[in-house]
C-alpha cells in the first residue's frame, strides 16, 4: 500500500510540472522597450513652404530698423527675429523684396513667399485677406519735418504737402487727420524722407520707430514735433491657407519671447529693452 501511494504521489507531481510548463508557454513574454519605443511622440515636421527647408518672407526692405539693404543683404530688427523664428521651426530664412502695397496680394497668390515681415500693422481690413501672428512689437505714428520748420503739430500743416508711404496706416491717419492736407505718396519711406530733405513736402506722417531711426541721423536736418498715439502693433502675415505655419511661427515667438533671445534682439536694434507693459 505504501509503494502505491508513492507512485500515485509520483505520477501527480508529475502531471502538475506538465500543466505548469503548458499554462506558461500560452502567455507571451515580455519584450524590452527601447527608450525609441517608449516615445510615441513623433518629431516634429516643419509645416508646409514655399521652398523645401526655407522660410521666405515677403518684405519693403527700405523701413529701418525693421529692415533695409546693406549691399544685397537685408538686415534689421525683423532681419533677425524672423531668423530666430525659422531656426525654431527648424529652416532658415530669406528676405525678398517688394513694394508694401503689394505684399498681401502677393501672399495671397501664393509662390513667392510664405510669410510678411515688414513692420505691417495688424488691422481689421488687412485680417480680411491674411491672418497675423500674435504681435511683436508696438508702435505709434509720428510727424516729422525740417529743422527750419515753425511746424509745431499735425495742425500746423493744414493744407499743406505731406510724404506718406503708400499703402500704410501712416497714409490713412493722414488722410483723416489733417485737413486739407494734400497726401504725396511714396513706394518706400526713405523716398519720402528724401522728398522732405529736398523740401517737396512739408512733412512725412509715418511710424514712430522708424522715424525716430532715420531723424537720428543728424545730416538730414530732421526731426520729429509730435508722436501720435495709435496703439499699433506689427503682426506677421501669413496666409489663411497655411494655418500650420502661422501655428508653428507663434510657438517660436513665445519661446524666443521666454527666453530672452527677444530682448537681445529688441535691444541690438532699438538700444533699450522692450517694454515691460
Amino acid at each position: 500500500m505504501a509503494k502505491y501511494g508513492k507512485i500515485v504521489a509520483l505520477l501527480v507531481a508529475a502531471v502538475l510540472a506538465v500543466s505548469i510548463v503548458a499554462l506558461s508557454g500560452c502567455s507571451t513574454p515580455a519584450t524590452p522597450t527601447t527608450p525609441a519605443e517608449q516615445s510615441s511622440t513623433p518629431a516634429a515636421t516643419p509645416p508646409k513652404t514655399v521652398e523645401s527647408g526655407k522660410l521666405i518672407f515677403g518684405s519693403d526692405t527700405s523701413f529701418p530698423p525693421f529692415e533695409s539693404m546693406n549691399g544685397n543683404v537685408a538686415e534689421g530688427f525683423d532681419v533677425d527675429l524672423a531668423a530666430a523664428i525659422a531656426k525654431q521651426i527648424g529652416l532658415t530664412s530669406d528676405f525678398k523684396s517688394y513694394k508694401f502695397d503689394t505684399l498681401i496680394p502677393t501672399l495671397v497668390a501664393g509662390g513667392k513667399f510664405d510669410a510678411i515681415m515688414s513692420g505691417m500693422t495688424i488691422n481689421a481690413d488687412r485680417q480680411k485677406e491674411i491672418d497675423f501672428s500674435n504681435p511683436y512689437i508696438d508702435s505709434n505714428q509720428s510727424v516729422a519735418v525740417k529743422n527750419s520748420s515753425t511746424a509745431k503739430s499735425a495742425a500746423d500743416l493744414a493744407g499743406k504737402k505731406i510724404g506718406v508711404q503708400s499703402g500704410t496706416t501712416g497714409q490713412q491717419w493722414a488722410k483723416e487727420n489733417i485737413k486739407g492736407a494734400t497726401l504725396v505718396a511714396f513706394d518706400d519711406v526713405l523716398a519720402a524722407f528724401s522728398a522732405l530733405q529736398a523740401g517737396k513736402v512739408e512733412a512725412v506722417v509715418n511710424d514712430l520707430p522708424v522715424s525716430a531711426a532715420v531723424v537720428k541721423d543728424a545730416t538730414r536736418g530732421l526731426k520729429i514735433i509730435q508722436e501720435i498715439p495709435t496703439g499699433e502693433q506689427y503682426g506677421i502675415g501669413v496666409s489663411k491657407a497655411n494655418p500650420d505655419l502661422l501655428k508653428a511661427i507663434n510657438d517660436a515667438l513665445a519661446k524666443l519671447k521666454a527666453s530672452g533671445e527677444y530682448d537681445t534682439i529688441y535691444k541690438k536694434w532699438f538700444g533699450v529693452a522692450p517694454s515691460s507693459k
